[in-house]
């Protein structure tokens, strides 16, 4: 950055007012720049900041088919056990779609401070989670979901007391301005795998990090797309639904389309802040 320099402007001198001066007045015509003040360049405007309905964001990942997949071979993978979610099911189940998901837990924050301060009070997070790790981006194919990009309770609670300052977007920002971008009564919620599985080392390090109560599940969240047709070449999401593994799980019983509702399930946590 250039800083302030008082500039001297000597065109402002005439002869008359500088007697040791070789010219008169009528020698010296005035400046075009007479009278005239430098000024710091205009700092330039960030991006303007969004307001969530009412208080609501919802953030989604993406977890692609390694190698890609067609949609008759995806129908064959729900018939046969084979099959994960992944943004299309989280588009589906959430009604939303997005433009940008997180590359990476730094990435995820950014997108938080996209909102105007005190405006978020409710974050919902889709993505794939085990007991350990909350993954943010990654790939799929038939035998498991792979993270490329993922946090643990360490990381997450080292950015937490280290004084965490990042740039995103190019604009340079630190732990407090994430943290202001929440309400005082703010949830985030966790839609993922057993990020609540006892001890809640996960929930409690985003509690610590985002100063925001957390809620997770303390075991498998559950997608259940319609019946597809076997041989059909076009893999059906209309009217998906999400629910909570529990014992003797049934799609058609134990899970909904009202999605926010399961923070009430019985396998919810929350974490206080």
């Amino acid at each position: 950055m250039v800083g302030d320099r008082k500039l001297m402007d000597n065109d402002n001198y005439s002869g008359s007012q500088n007697p040791n001066s070789d010219y008169s007045d009528s020698q010296n015509s005035p400046s075009p720049y007479s009278g005239k003040n430098a000024k710091r360049p205009a700092t330039p405007a960030g991006p303007k900041l969004k307001v969530p309905v009412n208080g609501e964001v919802t953030i989604l990942t993406s977890y692609p088919w390694n190698p890609p997949i067609d949609e008759k071979t995806e129908v064959e993978y729900l018939l046969n056990g084979k099959w994960h979610p992944s943004y299309p099911d989280y588009s589906e189940i959430t009604g939303i779609q997005v433009n940008d998901t997180p590359g990476n837990f730094i990435a995820l924050l950014g997108m938080i401070t996209e909102y105007k301060n005190k405006s978020i009070s409710r974050l919902n997070f889709f993505t794939h989670a085990n007991k350990t790790v909350i993954g943010i981006t990654g790939y799929m194919d038939s035998t498991n979901v792979y993270f490329t990009a993922h946090v643990d309770q360490t990381e997450i609670a080292n950015y937490a007391s280290s004084g965490l300052s990042f740039t995103y977007k190019k604009q340079d920002f630190t732990l407090d301005d994430v943290r202001a971008r929440f309400t005082d009564d703010a949830i985030f919620v966790l839609y993922g795998c057993d990020a609540a599985f006892d001890p809640t080392t996960l929930l409690t390090a985003l509690k610590d990090l985002l100063n925001v109560s957390v809620i997770g599940f303390k075991d498998k969240t559950v997608y259940c797309p319609p019946s597809q047709t076997v041989g059909s070449t076009v893999f059906n999401r209309k009217g998906e639904r999400i629910g909570v593994m529990k014992k003797d799980f049934k799609c058609a019983d134990d899970s909904t389309t009202d999605w926010r509702s399961l923070i009430k399930n019985p396998n919810a946590v929350m974490v206080k802040k």
